[in-house]
């Protein structure tokens, strides 16, 4: 092929730049919804996400370093970050698609967990679309490194309770601990640019910190999921279910309610959950703290029970069932008739 060729080439490929960037963010989107249909049967790849959070931690602080020195030459610069910026987006897309349906089988629609399955797809598709992560995100420091952190938090969010077990505050500690690491060190870099003082990235990084672990009852409780509920008046002689079981309650001065919530996790890990009892959305109950193993097929089920009055025709009861740290693991309700 003569220089001609290449040249005349290269001169169709810019003008039609755009067209084939197109192209590839759509397929891109394809890729990841390959990624979706893994992430619903293999969860056992999680373990090599924290890898590509580490990946694209890594080149995106190191990049404009390597741009600065004279170790590249200037024609080949722009190259570099292209293939830099590529490697960052099939990671982190890859990432995001995965652990969306792992997520999505553990939140409650509607619920305060709505939020962050949109804020998920953001990223998600913000780490397809080309011209989104390559000209906007990539350029400003600050809200790269709040989609790292993010994409961080949700990935050691959910690896952690389902590769090693670990649940509860420690898997909340190094969630946010992470999180807040990773959007620091892009607002030290952004810092250093403006001239900020060391204070002033400490005090937002204490900011994330606190909002990563105040927002936690915004996060569904991935991987535990409530996949049964059953309400009765009474329970079984063996007390592991309700007999009988009801699909509504009658009207009554009084009446003593119990449900059966089958959660479930995976095995080795344990969790503390409540049940909150609620009657036309004013709360009357909550349980005491009951322990939930994982492990079991069916879910393990977790009791309690309410005293009720005055049911009328056409109240609603409720029962939701939460984690100790408030992130909402499913409800269901019953009516009166």
């Amino acid at each position: 092929m003569s220089r001609e060729q290449i040249d005349r080439i290269g001169r169709f490929l810019v003008r039609h730049q755009a067209i084939f960037w197109t192209l590839h963010s759509l397929w891109a989107l394809g890729w990841g919804i390959g990624f979706i249909v893994a992430g619903s049967k293999h969860t056992w790849l999680l373990r090599y996400g924290l890898a590509s959070v580490g990946l694209v931690w890594a080149t995106s602080l190191l990049l404009p370093v390597l741009l600065r020195s004279p170790l590249i030459s200037e024609e080949r610069k722009e190259p570099a970050r292209r293939l830099v910026l590529w490697t960052q987006k099939w990671q982190l897309q890859g990432l995001a698609f995965f652990i969306l349906p792992v997520y999505h089988r553990s939140a409650t629609y509607p619920s305060r967990n709505t939020l962050f399955m949109v804020l998920l797809v953001v990223a998600a598709l913000a780490a397809t679309i080309d011209v989104v992560y390559d000209e906007y995100v990539t350029r400003q420091t600050w809200l790269l490194g709040a989609l790292l952190a993010f994409t961080a938090f949700a990935c050691v969010n959910l690896t952690l309770p389902m590769i090693w077990h670990v649940g509860g505050l420690w898997n909340l500690a190094a969630g946010a601990f992470l999180a807040t690491s990773v959007f620091v060190s892009f607002w030290l870099r952004h810092a250093s640019e403006r001239g900020r003082s060391l204070w002033q990235v400490a005090a937002v990084g204490l900011l994330f910190l606190l909002v990563v672990t105040v927002w936690r009852p915004l996060v569904p409780p991935a991987p535990l999921r409530l996949v049964s509920t059953t309400f009765g008046t009474s329970l079984s002689e063996d007390r592991l279910k309700v007999s009988p079981a009801v699909a509504f309650l009658s009207p009554a001065q009084e009446a003593r309610v119990f449900v059966v919530a089958a959660i479930q996790a995976p095995a080795g890990l344990a969790e503390g959950v409540r049940h909150v009892w609620s009657l036309d959305g004013r709360k009357v109950s909550e349980s005491r703290l009951i322990d939930v193993e994982g492990g079991r097929v069916q879910g393990f089920r977790s009791r309690s029970s309410a005293m009720l009055r005055g049911l009328a025709h056409g109240q609603r009861v409720r029962v939701e069932v939460s984690t100790v740290w408030g992130q909402l693991i499913g409800r269901s309700e019953i009516e009166v008739r």
